[in-house]
């Protein structure tokens, strides 16, 4: 018999680079305290670190919801910061997790939520990044796409413009490619008439043209860590973030995404309560997509790019929050 849903383990889902989108979280920032808090903190650090105020920049009245948002020394660390302060939100509400799970830059989040590497710290250094990509790694980009990961290698032209960098679920892949063959691959997923997205990001992450940034990511961004108050799943490792591991920061940009595998991993555990934390609530739609039928586990996402998340917030909240 599968276990009650009210027995699975809650886990907080942060997302990569790409989730990211002009106004994400507004109504939170405006309505929520602890929300604009964190974000408030975290803007004050950036600023005066970088000289660059990113709630000015995310919360822009001249720009549209639809504008590409795609500056990463702005992006970086704003969907660090915003995932955090709804992470610590949700916290504030009486919504705690039982265990954490990231992909990309969203392990980074997680380990700051978790209490492995301080706020602070990994703010900094999630800021510190953008400057060190424009050095040391070409102009490229990400692509998702809905197809099954070998369409990949069943394509001359993908095969050889592009790595397959992520696989999110069972018809839904990343690609990663330099600038100069972007157009060429998008030609191609149009000629094979599948359904793709380039994703707002400047570097092939993920893929082996990041290999310039190696050397300098070791030595700049690897901060001490700590045990952590809950464990934080890496769709990288498709295992819980070992804090032991040397070059952990590197492997996170570098290594391919595998959502779908660590989903899988988590439902072979028994299940889980996914609370997806990220602006987008992409995560949310992967997870369902990887979920058996007769899965005992529950889906909820927090934000969305389509408004709505006060109301989308106390659904979570009536769902998970304890009863006085």
């Amino acid at each position: 018999m599968p276990p009650a849903p009210s027995s699975l383990p809650v886990v907080f889902c942060f997302a990569g680079q790409g989730a990211q989108y002009y106004h994400m979280g507004a109504d939170l920032l405006e309505h929520e305290p602890v929300f604009r808090q964190w974000m408030r903190i975290g803007d004050q650090l950036v600023r005066e670190r970088h000289g660059i105020s990113l709630l000015q920049a995310t919360y822009d009245p001249d720009r549209r919801l639809s504008d590409p948002f795609d500056r990463l020394a702005v992006t970086h660390p704003a969907l660090f910061l915003v995932q955090y302060a709804a992470a610590k939100l949700m916290q504030h509400h009486g919504v705690r997790p039982d265990m954490l799970l990231g992909v990309s830059l969203g392990e980074f989040c997680g380990m700051a939520v978790s209490g492995m590497v301080s706020f602070e710290t990994m703010l900094g250094a999630i800021a510190d990044k953008p400057p060190l990509f424009a050095r040391t790694c070409p102009p490229g980009g990400l692509i998702a796409v809905l197809a099954p990961p070998e369409v990949q290698a069943d394509s001359a032209v993908l095969a050889a413009r592009t790595e397959l960098v992520g696989v999110s679920a069972d018809r839904h892949i990343t690609l990663a490619a330099l600038a100069e063959d972007l157009p060429a691959v998008e030609d191609e997923l149009r000629r094979r008439d599948l359904i793709f997205q380039r994703l707002p990001v400047p570097h092939p992450f993920h893929s082996r043209w990041i290999d310039g940034a190696e050397a300098a990511l070791r030595a700049d961004l690897d901060p001490p860590r700590e045990t952590g108050f809950w464990p934080v799943w890496s769709c990288r490792a498709v295992a819980p973030i070992d804090t032991r591991t040397p070059d952990l920061a590197w492997r996170i940009v570098r290594d391919p995404m595998k959502v779908r595998a660590t989903v899988k991993a988590l439902e072979d555990a028994g299940g889980a309560r996914y609370v997806d934390i990220s602006p987008s609530g992409t995560f949310a739609a992967l997870i369902r997509q990887t979920l058996a039928r007769e899965s005992p586990s529950r889906v909820w996402p927090v934000l969305s790019p389509t408004g709505g998340n006060l109301k989308r917030l106390r659904h979570v909240l009536d769902a998970l929050a304890p009863t006085a």
